[in-house]
């Protein structure tokens, strides 16, 4: 019997530790929590009853993933270097989960140094995606970028078919946010300043 999709929308969050310009930058604290994991855990407030999965090839991520309660998948070494796609990621994660019989209609990539990532902004995001993006077309997807019209890179909305897209026509739409990617030291201790003025 073929395989169904179901409701449910799942997240993949890639999570390597042999970042170059940072080291150790996935981990690196904020708010007391690893910077993957404040990631996950505010993602995992969505209204939309969110399955999170880390992908990593990391034993060091996999204790965490352990520590904070998050599902994780092993990442094969290949798919681990300073040159792998984060779409690569994401596909050997959806045949991963495939293979369990997980099978979900959307599926949300979201960056793990992103730190200032909030959850609301991800569900207006969904909300626009399934209301407003190309209804009823089965490969689309929905990108964050910053009020420069730059990528951002924070999260990418997709369904299922549109993963494992090979072409140019998927049908795209933008959600706009305000985020530091934090790739150095610079970016981080903004993103620690910002957000410690954001408390005060």
């Amino acid at each position: 019997m073929k395989n169904k999709k179901s409701q449910k929308s799942i997240v993949i969050m890639p999570v390597r530790m042999g970042s170059k310009r940072l080291k150790n930058k996935n981990i690196l604290l904020i708010k007391n929590l690893p910077m993957f994991v404040l990631v996950a855990k505010e993602a995992l407030k969505s209204k939309y009853d969110l399955d999170l999965f880390v992908s990593s090839e990391s034993d060091k991520i996999k204790k965490l993933c352990k520590l904070y309660d998050l599902k994780y998948i092993k990442r094969p070494k290949k798919l681990s270097s300073d040159h792998t796609e984060k779409q690569e990621v994401v596909v050997h994660a959806v045949k991963y989960l495939g293979k369990k019989n997980i099978i979900p209609s959307i599926v949300i990539s979201l960056q793990a140094n992103s730190p200032e990532f909030k959850v609301s902004d991800l569900d207006k995001a969904i909300k626009f995606f399934k209301k407003k993006v190309y209804v009823g077309k089965p490969i689309k997807e929905v990108f964050s970028v910053n009020k420069d019209n730059i990528q951002n890179g924070a999260f990418r909305i997709l369904t299922h078919d549109a993963v494992f897209q090979k072409t140019l026509s998927t049908k795209v739409g933008i959600f706009f946010t305000n985020y530091i990617d934090v790739h150095n030291k610079k970016d981080y201790l903004k993103v620690l300043k910002k957000l410690k003025n954001e408390k005060n």
